[in-house]
């Protein structure tokens, strides 16, 4: 409502430039975030049937429903700091999807001295059928000054479904026993 009511104000006093970047960008949409070792549910993660090794790299999934035009897209086995608190969100600018990642220490409890390993998921509604341009952030407040780039490229949705190794490096077996722990939030995943 926020983001209507600015962009009606602009309208009203007749800025047509700062108008049509207010039309130019949406707001963000919210993702969720599982607790240590990951989702619990292998669709949570978008896996498919005969998934390798939850641990053996982190990946990047994505599948569009075209009767809702929704499209989901989760990155599994995400390795950080397991004393934190960590978000996920997504805005579009123009015609690219920006995905953050954060990981922030919390206040109350200072950063441990463990990884583990962590799955971010989201839905994207109304999403055109056709291909778009995603940019892949992680935003470690701590650890770097800016959000770093993970990937970019295009994603083809007519495809309705595809995944992309980001790190092929397994995880040590301290940090991912695969998913054991319940979800942050407890609903599925939703379009936003």
């Amino acid at each position: 409502m926020k983001y209507l009511g600015v962009c009606g104000a602009l309208a009203t006093v007749g800025s047509l430039l700062a108008l049509s970047a207010c039309l130019e960008a949406e707001p963000a949409h919210v993702g969720l975030v599982s607790e240590a070792g990951g989702f619990v549910e292998p669709e949570r993660r978008l896996a498919s049937e005969g998934e390798e090794s939850y641990c053996g790299a982190e990946v990047l999934r994505w599948r569009y429903e075209p009767s809702s035009g929704a499209l989901k897209i989760a990155n599994s086995r995400l390795l950080l700091n397991c004393c934190g608190q960590r978000a996920m969100h997504v805005d579009r600018i123009d015609s690219i999807y920006e995905i953050t990642e954060r990981d922030e220490p919390d206040a109350a409890n200072p950063r441990c001295d463990s990884v583990c390993a962590f799955d971010f998921a989201v839905a994207i509604p109304e999403v055109a059928q056709r291909k778009i341009y995603v940019r892949l952030l992680r935003d470690v407040v701590d650890a770097q000054g800016s959000a770093e780039l993970i990937w970019q490229g295009e994603i083809d949705v007519r495809k309705s479904a595809g995944e992309v190794v980001l790190d092929r490096v397994a995880a040590p077996g301290e940090a991912c026993s695969g998913p054991q722990q319940p979800l942050t939030a407890q609903h599925p995943l939703a379009v936003q």
